[in-house]
């Protein structure tokens, strides 16, 4: 009989969990800069690929056909199928109110460079001189919201309810 991690594909999840946990330790071990930013950025593009990867263990859990599997998405098929999952509405949940939140605007903010405070005129500027950059490196020196210490504790965090929610996904 195949194991549980083997059935429902954890062995992605586990291992974006340890990426994550790599560039921790390579970000704590290099001088404040751009390669310590870029090391806490892939920890936390790692974190939340862990993430999305248990998203994939649970769809496969309720056995959903589902290609690219978000919350909203699990949760809509499962409503389909008159099924309720524990999992899901513990992690909306966490998703609205704690740390889940706080590792998805993480990502969010690595991805996408907030927009300039002040407005080009778009009459005197160029068409390509409007167009933001899609990856900005921590946006500036003072603004380092996000530390390695924030992203071992989500991943602590992470890693504690998805082993929790892995409990009650085995079958008897």
């Amino acid at each position: 009989m195949a194991s549980r991690v083997a059935r429902y594909h954890a062995d992605r999840t586990n291992q974006k969990l340890y990426f994550s946990r790599i560039y921790c330790q390579l970000a704590e071990e290099t001088p404040v800069g751009q390669l310590q930013d870029g090391h806490i950025e892939s920890a936390v593009t790692h974190l939340y690929g862990g993430y999305l990867a248990f998203l994939q263990e649970l769809a496969r859990y309720y056995n959903l056909n589902l290609s690219a599997p978000t919350l909203s998405g699990i949760a809509q098929a499962l409503e389909t199928k008159t099924q309720v999952s524990p999992e899901v509405l513990r992690l909306e949940k966490l998703l609205k109110h704690d740390f889940l939140g706080e590792v998805e605007q993480a990502w969010q903010q690595i991805l996408y460079k907030p927009a300039p405070a002040e407005v080009v005129d778009s009459d005197a500027a160029e068409p390509d001189s409007q167009r933001l950059p899609i990856i900005d490196v921590m946006a500036s020196p003072a603004n380092h919201a996000i530390s390695v210490d924030m992203v071992r504790q989500w991943r602590s965090e992470l890693l504690d309810l998805i082993d929790t929610l892995r409990e009650g996904m085995i079958e008897f």
